[in-house]
């Protein structure tokens, strides 16, 4: 169970997002190849906008959720040892350090898109 909890969902939900962002960069290379960018979401088109940004939903709630497995699950709430950080669970530390670092980017990204609280230029 630990392989599955691990690495197949998360890996899962990485090579998901890779396909979509390979996708959504040749689409937009190939539609218009002088004004390409490349861009750190693409917006999900249709549905009247309602789905725009699914694809950053998908990478604070992923992540989120598999911080909390790696963070607080999987280390049994045991961050230290003999007072030092338990060198059984690094793994789930650097894996925890990671997908913060993925959940702080969505978080980012939703408040510039949605609010005026962060603006990129």
């Amino acid at each position: 169970m630990g392989s599955f909890k691990g690495h197949v969902v998360p890996g899962s939900l990485f090579l998901i997002i890779g396909v979509w962002h390979t996708w959504c960069s040749l689409v937009r290379y190939v539609s218009n190849p002088k004004s390409f960018r490349v861009r750190v979401w693409n917006p999900v088109p249709g549905f009247e906008g309602k789905l725009k940004h699914l694809e950053l939903y998908v990478i604070v709630i992923g992540s989120l959720i598999d911080l909390c497995i790696e963070l607080l699950y999987s280390t049994h709430l045991r961050f230290f040892v003999n007072g030092v950080l338990n060198p059984s669970h690094l793994n789930n530390f650097e894996h925890s350090g990671m997908l913060l670092m993925f959940f702080i980017l969505g978080v980012v990204a939703l408040l510039s898109e949605k609010t005026r609280l962060v603006v990129f230029l």
